[in-house]
């Protein structure tokens, strides 16, 4: 079976940088459950002769780009192919890109192999391209930890969720509390003295479990980890890792900031796995079957000898959810599949009701562990 993606280095990398960012992706990738050279290929070179199938989820990383190759750079971008570009230096970045990649964010060498493979992964889909995390901490014990992580986050274009800055006047706290960590794709969690006797940080912790969201622990000084086999991972902090204004010191910032990354590939590949063994078991009680990968993001089933193409959503649906899985060329009406687990929104509920009466013939939202149930009268 052919790669269901395609990545790339177009440029003038060099060859050390090139590798790191090879490594780091080679790391991430296993981390989907998946292989490198294998279930992604990478291509590294000359732009004119990387032929990704465009049937097939493309992105590529570009360092500077000879003139000689901005035709074929245009006729990626023509083709929808996500193309990042990679300046040796930000202040030079203008001087690099001239051209058409010119007109695009990029980033630069100096962030590192971690987050330029990140970025590449993101942009293929392999991974979200939105960063969602959210903070669970007692207040009365450690808030200016919270805030701070908050800022560093936001920063590295985190979307964070902190309950005194994410539920608005008038909103109803409990619903958009468990919403937005349904949406979710890390739980950080300020394991303070009290965390565990906290009525909502307790819930917070129970409902991620549940919902198989990678979990980080931050460990307060003197604290004992508790639930060690429902975590990702943990930081266990020292008092030298605090300063007077009961901030945490750069180090170990740097070191959870970095695990929050990691475990958020572990996180999409766990939560996969975990949707799709429910479409699986629903789809077979129903007498069906999952053939196998479409041709991009989709899974095809079979229920009633009729074949179905299905998109596994790991957060809280939306109308982009539909947008995306109307995007291939596939006879509708096409399945959006998701976790209802912990989805209690109302406003989201009848928004949803209103989009899917509209979009009937093309997409559908469908329960996981009702899908054997829905295919069954399906066309």
């Amino acid at each position: 079976m052919d790669a269901r993606y395609s990545l790339a280095l177009l440029g003038d990398f060099p060859t050390v940088i090139a590798d790191e960012i090879e490594a780091a992706l080679e790391e991430r990738i296993s981390e989907l459950g998946l292989v490198l050279h294998e279930d992604v290929t990478l291509f590294r070179g000359d732009p004119r002769r990387f032929r990704p199938k465009f049937d097939r989820c493309c992105a590529a990383l570009c360092a500077s780009i000879n003139a000689t190759d901005e035709a074929t750079i245009e006729y990626l971008i023509d083709r929808r192919v996500p193309l990042i570009p990679v300046a040796r230096d930000p202040d030079t970045f203008k001087a690099e890109f001239p051209g058409k990649l010119g007109a695009l964010n990029g980033v630069a060498m100096t962030q590192g192999p971690a987050i330029l493979a990140s970025c590449l992964l993101e942009a293929s889909s392999l991974i979200p391209r939105q960063r969602r995390v959210f903070l669970s901490y007692r207040r009365k014990e450690s808030t200016e930890a919270a805030l701070q992580l908050y800022s560093e986050l936001c920063a590295r274009q985190y979307d964070v969720f902190l309950d005194t800055h994410g539920i608005l006047p008038g909103e109803h706290f409990q619903e958009v509390l468990w919403q937005r960590l349904c949406d979710s794709d890390v739980l950080v969690y300020l394991d303070s003295s009290g965390y565990f006797e906290g009525r909502w940080t307790e819930l917070e912790f129970e409902r991620a479990s549940l919902r198989k969201l990678a979990m980080l622990r931050v460990g307060w000084p003197r604290v004992e980890a508790t639930n060690i086999h429902l975590i990702s991972g943990q930081v266990q902090l020292e008092d030298s890792d605090f300063g007077a204004d009961r901030l945490i010191q750069s180090d170990a910032l740097t070191e959870i900031l970095e695990k929050i990354e990691l475990y958020r590939s572990k996180s999409v590949s766990i939560r996969y796995r975990d949707l799709v063994g429910k479409l699986t078991s629903s789809v077979e009680a129903a007498g069906g079957k999952v053939l196998g990968a479409s041709s991009r993001r989709g899974l095809v089933v079979s229920v009633k000898n009729e074949e179905i193409v299905v998109y596994p959503e790991l957060r809280v649906p939306t109308s982009e959810s539909f947008y995306e899985a109307s995007l291939e060329e596939h006879s509708p009406p096409v399945a959006v599949i998701y976790n209802e687990e912990g989805i209690e929104e109302r406003t989201w509920k009848a928004h949803m009701q209103w989009l899917g009466d509209r979009l009937d013939g093309h997409a559908r939202l469908v329960k996981a562990n009702a899908a054997g149930h829905r295919f069954q009268d399906w066309y």
